[in-house]
C-alpha cells in the first residue's frame, strides 16, 4: 500500500473521469522489443510466434497499418437492420418439427428459422400463426425447392405480405454429398425467377462450408471451398445469361464458427474480403456488387460428450466471434446436442445471443475491429490462404471436379488426422477431455454425428471401453527426485482415459504381490528385482515411455485388452 508521503504518491495523482493523459512512458516497437528481449533472456523474438493449422502465424506484436483505411469496414449485408435489430438469431429445426416447436422457438428468442425436411404441401400448417415478414425463413436442402418457394409465397400472399418484404433462403446446395445431379441447373432456373420478382432478399443457393468444416477442413480450406462453389454458380449462371451481379445476389454462404473468438472474427471478415475479390475478378463494379449474406453456425467438431457443460462456453465464444465478425445470421447448438438436444439447451443458446444484442449491445457497432492491426493482418492472411485454396480447387477443374476426384475429402481427412494426432500425442488439449477431465459415465453420441470428425471422439471411445473393461493398474514409485513428477504424468493420462491406479513404493514387494496388477507403471528409479518378481503376464511400462509415446490414447487403449473384466 502506498503511503501519503511516498515518492510514488508524490509523482502520480488520481486520474479524473475526463482525464485524457496517462502516466505511462510513450511506447514504440523498438522500446517494446527491448523490454521483451530482457524477458526472453536471449531467445529470439519470433519464439513468441504461434502458427495455426493453416500455418498462418500469430505474432506477439502488430504495428499500426496505414493501408487498411482505404478498404473501409467490412459490413453486414443490411447494416441498418443490424444496428436496429441485431443479427438473425437462427434456430435450426430438425425434420419432423411441429408448428408448436416453431412457435415456441420464436417466442423464446429466435428471429430466424432453418427448416429441415419441409415439404410444400405441409408448409402452410407448419408456419401457421407465423408472421413471415418478421422473420428470416430458411430451408435445409429441400427436395422440391420450386414447389416450396411457391408455397411460401402463397402463404405470404394469404397474409397480405408482399414478396419483397420476405427474407427467404431456400438452401439449395448443389455441392452437398446427396445433392441431385441437376441441382446447379435447377438452382439457376429458380434464381432467374427470384430475380424477376425484384425481391432482394430471396436467396436460392447456399454455399455450405460448415458441413465440410465439421468433416475436417481447415479454415482456409473451408473458405476456398465456398469460393470455388461461388465460382461454379457464377459460371453456371453466366452460361444461362444471368448477370454475375444478379446471380451473386441470390447466393448465401454458411461458415463454421470455431471456439476461438478471434478465429471466428477473422473467418467472417476474410470471407467478405474474398467475396469482393471474386466479384471483382468477374468484372462486377463496386457499386453493383451485392453484399454477401453470411450465416455463422457453431462448429460441431468442437463438441464433446465429456463434461458436456463446457460446450456452453465453446458455443458462446464461437457465437461471439460471429457477432463481432459481422455475420448476418447466427446459430448455435445446445451443449447436449450430441446425445439429443434438449429444448432447454437450445433456448439457452438463443437467449445467449439475445443478451449479446440487447444487453451487451454488440450489434450497434459495425465491424468494430476494423483498423485493429492484429485482426486486420490476420484477416488478410486468412483471405490470402483461402484464395490459394480456391486456386488449388480451380486447378483441379473446379469444385465439381474436386469433389468427384476425392480432393476435398482427402483434404478433410488429412486435416482431421493431423488434429487428432496432436491430441493423441499431447500437443493439443481440450477442456473437459484432456484438461481437467471429470469422472463420469460417458454417453454415446448419436449416429447422426458419425461424419463429424471430432478430436474428442477417440478419448470418448477410450473412456467408454475403460468403463467396460478396466485393468488393475499399479504405479510403482521410486525414491529418486523425478519419481513424483513421473507419477503425476502417468496419473494425468490415466485420468484422461478414465482409469484408476493404486500407487505403492517400489520396494514394497509384499504389497505389490497382493495387488495382483494387470499393468504396472514404473515412476522413477525402481529396482529390477521388483519387476522381475512380477507375473510374466503383467504389462510393464515406464512413465517415460508413456510421456514419449506419439499416440498415448492407443497405448492406454492397448492396456484394456490385457485386463480382466472389473
Amino acid at each position: 500500500m502506498l503511503q501519503n508521503d511516498s515518492p510514488t504518491r508524490a509523482r502520480k495523482k488520481p486520474i479524473g473521469m475526463t482525464e485524457t493523459q496517462t502516466y505511462f512512458e510513450p511506447a514504440d516497437p523498438v522500446s517494446w522489443a527491448r523490454m521483451v528481449d530482457k524477458v526472453l533472456k536471449g531467445a529470439p523474438l519470433d519464439s513468441l510466434t504461434r502458427h495455426d493449422e493453416d500455418n498462418l502465424p500469430t505474432d506477439a506484436f502488430y504495428p499500426v497499418r496505414e493501408d487498411v483505411a482505404a478498404r473501409g469496414p467490412l459490413l453486414p449485408s443490411v447494416p441498418s437492420k443490424r444496428v436496429t435489430h441485431g443479427w438473425d438469431i437462427c434456430q435450426p429445426m430438425a425434420e419432423g418439427s411441429r408448428n408448436a416447436d416453431i412457435l415456441d422457438a420464436l417466442a423464446s428468442g429466435a428471429t430466424a428459422l432453418t427448416l429441415a425436411g419441409a415439404m410444400a404441401e405441409g408448409i402452410a400448417g407448419l408456419l401457421d400463426q407465423v408472421v413471415l415478414s418478421a422473420i428470416t425463413l430458411g430451408f435445409e436442402a429441400p427436395d422440391d425447392p420450386q414447389a416450396l418457394y411457391t408455397a411460401v409465397l402463397r402463404c405470404a400472399a394469404e397474409g397480405e405480405i408482399a414478396p419483397d418484404k420476405l427474407t427467404i433462403d431456400l438452401g439449395i446446395d448443389p455441392f452437398a454429398a446427396r445433392a441431385p445431379a441437376d441441382s446447379l441447373v435447377s438452382g439457376c432456373a429458380l434464381a432467374s425467377k427470384a430475380i424477376s420478382r425484384a425481391a432482394p432478399h430471396h436467396y436460392v443457393m447456399r454455399l455450405d462450408g460448415w458441413t465440410r468444416y465439421n468433416q475436417g477442413l481447415t479454415a482456409a480450406q473451408e473458405l476456398g471451398f465456398i469460393l470455388a462453389g461461388i465460382a461454379e454458380i457464377l459460371r453456371a449462371g453466366a452460361a444461362r445469361g444471368i448477370d454475375p451481379a444478379q446471380m451473386a445476389g441470390r447466393v448465401s454462404a454458411r461458415v463454421a464458427l470455431p471456439p476461438d473468438t478471434f478465429a471466428g472474427i477473422i473467418k467472417c471478415r476474410a470471407l467478405r474480403v474474398l467475396w469482393d475479390g471474386i466479384l471483382s475478378a468477374c468484372g462486377v463494379d463496386v457499386a453493383a456488387r451485392p453484399p454477401l449474406r453470411l450465416q455463422g453456425y457453431g462448429g460441431l467438431r468442437m463438441m464433446t460428450v465429456l463434461d458436456s457443460e463446457v460446450n456452453m462456453l465453446r458455443t458462446t465464444t464461437a457465437l461471439l466471434g460471429g457477432a463481432i465478425g459481422g455475420a448476418d445470421s447466427l446459430a448455435g447448438f445446445g451443449h447436449d446436442v450430441l446425445t439429443g438436444e434438449s429444448p432447454a439447451a437450445a433456448r439457452l443458446v438463443r437467449m445467449t445471443q439475445a443478451m449479446m444484442i440487447a444487453e451487451s449491445q454488440l450489434s450497434t457497432s459495425l465491424d468494430p475491429v476494423a483498423g485493429a492491426p492484429f485482426l486486420e493482418t490476420r484477416t488478410d492472411a486468412l483471405a490470402a490462404a483461402g484464395w490459394t485454396a480456391f486456386q488449388e480447387i480451380e486447378r483441379e477443374g473446379g469444385l465439381c471436379a474436386a469433389l468427384a476426384n476425392g480432393m476435398i475429402a482427402a483434404q478433410a481427412d488429412s486435416a482431421a488426422e493431423h488434429r487428432e494426432t496432436a491430441l493423441r500425442c499431447g500437443k493439443a488439449d481440450l477442456v473437459g477431455v484432456t484438461l481437467q477431465p471429470r469422472a463420469e459415465t460417458v454417453p454415446v453420441a448419436l449416429s447422426a454425428f458419425d461424419t463429424v470428425r471430432r478430436p474428442a471422439a477417440p478419448v470418448e471411445q477410450l473412456r467408454q471401453a475403460a468403463a467396460a473393461k478396466a485393468p488393475r493398474i499399479l504405479l510403482l514409485r521410486g525414491d529418486d527426485d523425478g519419481a513424483a513428477g513421473a507419477e503425476r504424468t502417468v496419473r494425468r493420462w490415466l485420468q484422461i482415459a478414465g482409469l484408476q491406479a493404486l500407487s505403492l513404493p517400489g520396494a514394497d514387494g509384499a504389497a505389490i504381490a497382493t495387488a495382483r496388477p494387470d499393468c504396472v507403471f514404473l515412476c522413477g528409479d525402481v529396482g529390477t528385482e521388483i519387476t522381475d518378481a512380477l507375473d510374466p503376464g503383467v504389462t510393464i511400462l515406464t512413465a517415460a515411455e508413456l510421456a514419449a509415446a506419439d499416440d498415448k490414447i492407443t497405448l492406454l487403449g492397448s492396456l484394456l485388452l490385457q485386463g480382466d473384466d472389473g
